[in-house]
């Protein structure tokens, strides 16, 4: 009688350990067959919480470099902040590792065609995390243009109004340094551009394909006197207008 042969899991390291990371873990034990095997964070407090929450077993690793060349992974998840995406990514696909990247790919397009291209050359599977692909309003809509029941598109409008700043339902921006990722390009933020813009473009662009030209309008707001917040200066943009 044969039998199948039993399969190894998958096992995944997770780099970044903040809010969006525990989304991608809950997400990975879900599957099965999948096993988060290390994490990685320059907080190794956090990390090592991250890891007691969701992996226990998992190995615990302050840098990224560290984790590549001694972590048994067979992909790497990148939860990190927008300017560690694109250096990140290239090194693990240089280490053979399989990527999953959040959004956004890259802050520039040049370091985006870069990691394109090391990606298209590596063979491996590559991937940018849009969460709200997942909708199925968006996969319904793409599947209505591809059958051209819409006919000819000629024009789409869309808008995404965020209150995450403006209500204290998730904290108080101003005494709460945890919105700095979103409020401060210090910190590294692309501000409402690179946090909600990309998924816009990403909602439009599935069902009518790519883009050929872009141009943005940008407008920071802020009321906090000297407009900075534990340290850092608020400039990121909270109001992006996009013409495509």
């Amino acid at each position: 009688m044969l039998r199948a042969a039993k399969t190894r899991p998958v096992r995944v390291a997770i780099a970044g350990t903040g809010g969006m990371a525990n989304y991608h873990a809950e997400q990975f034990l879900s599957i099965p067959g999948v096993e988060i095997a290390a994490v990685c964070d320059v907080d190794g407090a956090r990390a090592r919480a991250f890891a007691a929450r969701h992996a226990p077993a998992a190995e615990v690793f302050e840098d990224f470099s560290a984790l590549l060349a001694a972590a048994r992974v067979d992909a790497v998840s990148i939860v990190t902040p927008d300017r560690f995406h694109s250096p990140m990514s290239l090194a693990a696909l240089a280490a053979g590792k399989h990527v999953l990247c959040e959004k956004p790919l890259a802050t520039n397009h040049a370091d985006a065609r870069r990691m394109a291209r090391a990606a298209g050359r590596s063979g491996l599977v590559n991937m940018v995390n849009f969460s709200y692909r997942n909708a199925p309003a968006i996969h319904k809509a793409a599947e209505i243009v591809a059958a051209g029941r819409l006919g000819e598109l000629a024009h789409i409008e869309a808008s995404y109004l965020q209150s995450w700043l403006v209500s204290k339902a998730w904290g108080d921006w101003r005494t709460n340094p945890t919105w700095l990722w979103r409020l401060s390009t210090r910190h590294g933020s692309a501000g409402v551009l690179g946090d909600i813009g990309v998924h816009i473009l990403d909602f439009a662009t599935y069902p009518a394909g790519p883009i050929r030209s872009v141009q943005a309008r940008l407008k920071t707001f802020t009321e906090l006197k000297g407009h900075r917040a534990a340290g850092y200066p608020l400039d990121a943009n909270d109001s992006a207008v996009i013409q495509a």
